[in-house]
């Protein structure tokens, strides 16, 4: 897929886009709303002023989310019509927060912003869109100044051993299944029993909260995602490049970034195939109550997606 399709498709499914990341309608579990709070708890120790860029801003709930924290932010992204959002949201904030943040529509890779000027980058559900690791990393690179902080997301490719989808048969077929298991292998580690404790406690939560006549109330919800897993109800769709945590940290030291964290996103207590069968709120909800592991590395088996945390050497 070349970046001038990849741009128009973004461009003509702006508004469903950003619907189906922030709305959490019973079935569709809202990524890009547990993206965002995991950057938050990612940058919670650093003070206010910091420069931050939003690469793939798409309709700028992330930029503005971080200008209320007292970050300057600049959003770019090259569909104009996520700018367009992203500036829509921008004017219903207040002047202290529109002051703090602004939008750039252009490239992501050939945008107007000067070498080192930035704090941290963002690059929230992009790098699976570029042919190569190497051409996000190198502008991140580029933008950061000395030591600064790059936060990606990607697609989880070890999720295709579980997930028992297309993606299953296509790496066994292709011969990788042997060699995502054992890297699945290696994020088997105990779990401490303060976080045990906590999946336990967010569990009764759920299950509290799943009451009989809560569930049948909404089973007949209509989830504007329905249509859109894998893409379906966009025209064209294109399917991502998926990432294992290992490849990820592989590229970005050959780019001159080292590793300090990750965070599994979207995780999966069961089968995802499981989740249309029952009624709205169930999967998701009791899934849930694995959230409290997500910065564990065991939380890398069980998420469709992760975020990586990278500093520029």
């Amino acid at each position: 897929m070349s970046k001038k399709e990849v741009t128009k498709f973004f461009h003509d499914n702006a508004e469903q886009w950003v619907l189906n990341g922030y709305n959490d309608d019973g079935y569709n579990y809202p990524v890009a709303l547990h993206r965002l709070r995991i950057i938050k708890k990612i940058l919670s120790n650093y003070s206010e002023g910091l420069e931050i860029a939003d690469l793939g801003c798409g309709g700028g709930n992330i930029s503005l989310a971080l200008a209320e924290l007292g970050f300057n932010v600049t959003g770019i992204d090259g569909a104009n019509n996520m700018i367009k959002l992203s500036n829509s949201l921008r004017s219903k904030a207040s002047i202290d927060i529109q002051k703090k943040v602004n939008f750039e529509h252009s490239p992501i890779t050939n945008n107007k912003q000067k070498d080192g000027k930035f704090d941290v980058c963002i690059a929230m559900g992009v790098i699976g869109y570029f042919d190569l690791d190497s051409e996000l990393f190198n502008e991140a690179k580029r933008l950061l100044k000395p030591n600064g902080i790059f936060i990606v997301s990607c697609r989880n490719r070890l999720l295709n051993m579980q997930s028992l989808s297309f993606r299953t048969i296509d790496e066994v077929r292709g011969g990788s299944a042997v060699n995502l298991i054992e890297e699945i292998e290696g994020l088997y580690a105990r779990v401490p029993d303060y976080k045990v404790n906590s999946m336990i406690k967010n569990l009764k939560e759920s299950v509290n909260d799943l009451s009989e006549k809560n569930i049948y109330d909404n089973e007949k919800m209509k989830s504007p995602s329905d249509k859109s897993i894998d893409g379906q109800s966009y025209k064209p769709y294109f399917e991502p490049r998926q990432h294992t945590p290992k490849e990820l940290k592989k590229n970005a030291i050959l780019c001159g970034f080292s590793n300090v964290s990750y965070h599994g996103v979207h995780p999966h207590i069961m089968d995802p195939n499981i989740n249309k069968l029952l009624p709205p709120k169930v999967f998701n909800k009791v899934s849930s109550c694995l959230e409290v592991l997500e910065d564990l590395p065991i939380s890398l088996t069980w998420s469709s997606v992760f975020i990586g945390t990278f500093i520029k050497k």
